[in-house]
């Protein structure tokens, strides 16, 4: 009658009738089957990681894809990476998670403390790690926190984070922390602007480093700079990119490029550089053969042989595009070109 019991809760929001007993005891069973299932929703993340297996969805990272497929919050989507990064190195993770000793919360903290140790030299051998995990097993988030804090290497230095939080309709807070170079580097700033608003100084800052940016990828005209009514050049990074193949070069174009790359060179010139980019907008170019929806990632995009030059591709507009950085791997991933 009990197990008829749980099952009926399983597939069902509305209770049966149970009495107090019958009551604690199918929670309990329930949270042994969450706990179970949390760990084989970390392995299945672990796998899809490996090989990438969100892109072919259009996500340009995992984390898009817990959040946004999978349904869940920033915060929590977080947490589940953590702990699947986690239980990748380390397999008594993995069994703590199942077994409930260990939450994602718990693992969350574990993988940074590890990753903070790491980045100061400090890095844990797996017998240290077992340890510390032994340590934390079955302990609550600040218990957690203060074994953290005695066996880390630097305990007398603050955990400073950077946050943001949405403050109105139209604003952020962000909270981040300079050290005394970037507060002499922010007091001259403010001489040199005559302005005491580092929200202003941190915008305009931020426009200059961008066009900087662009301008040395070559996604930017160097005649959209020189004139702000150029509406023709400045459409070239605000339009939505249309699919059609770019413009061949002009005759005086492939002059100046004679001598300079061969197709099957890997050297991209700087003219095909800004023909894939007027064409892509700045975007990702893959598109789902499943949902149909195009990668909407502009960060970290690169320049990617659709036939690799390994496999007789050549370095033509033709045969170039522009990936993020999960697509670009997929890519090298499903043609055999990478090792998951």
């Amino acid at each position: 009658m009990m197990n008829q019991n749980l099952a009926n809760i399983s597939h069902n929001s509305e209770l049966p009738p149970l009495n107090d007993l019958e009551l604690l005891h199918a929670t309990l069973a329930l949270s042994r089957i969450e706990q179970r299932a949390t760990a084989t929703l970390v392995a299945h993340l672990e796998e899809v990681d490996r090989r990438k297996a969100y892109a072919l969805l259009s996500y340009p990272s995992l984390f898009e894809y817990v959040r946004k497929e999978l349904g869940y919050s920033e915060s929590s989507a977080y947490e589940r990476i953590s702990a699947m990064r986690l239980t990748r190195q380390n397999e008594k993770a993995k069994q703590l998670i199942e077994s409930g000793n260990l939450t994602l919360t718990g693992a969350t903290q574990v993988q940074r403390f590890l990753r903070e140790e790491k980045a100061i030299g400090n890095e844990l051998c797996p017998s240290q790690q077992n340890d510390l995990l032994t340590a934390i097993a079955g302990k609550s988030k600040r218990e957690t926190e203060k074994i953290l804090l005695s066996k880390s290497s630097a305990p007398e230095q603050p955990k400073l984070k950077e946050s943001t939080r949405v403050a109105t309709l139209t604003h952020t807070e962000v909270k981040f922390f300079l050290d005394d170079e970037g507060m002499k580097i922010l007091n001259r700033a403010r001489e040199l602007v005559r302005t005491e608003s580092t929200a202003e100084l941190l915008t305009e800052g931020l426009k200059v480093l961008i066009e900087k940016k662009e301008r040395a990828l070559g996604k930017m005209d160097s005649r959209h700079s020189e004139s702000k009514t150029d509406t023709k050049n400045s459409s070239i990074l605000e339009a939505e990119p249309n699919t059609a193949a770019p413009e061949a070069p002009t005759q005086s174009s492939k002059t100046r490029l004679a001598g300079k790359t061969s197709s099957t060179s890997r050297f991209i010139p700087l003219l095909f550089k800004r023909q894939i980019h007027a064409r892509s907008g700045g975007r990702c170019e893959y598109l789902s053969p499943i949902t149909h929806t195009r990668c909407p990632s502009r960060a970290h995009l690169q320049l990617d042989h659709i036939i690799p030059l390994a496999h007789g591709g050549k370095t033509a507009l033709t045969n170039l595009r522009h990936l993020c950085r999960a697509h670009n791997l997929k890519a090298a991933l499903d043609l055999g070109l990478a090792v998951p």
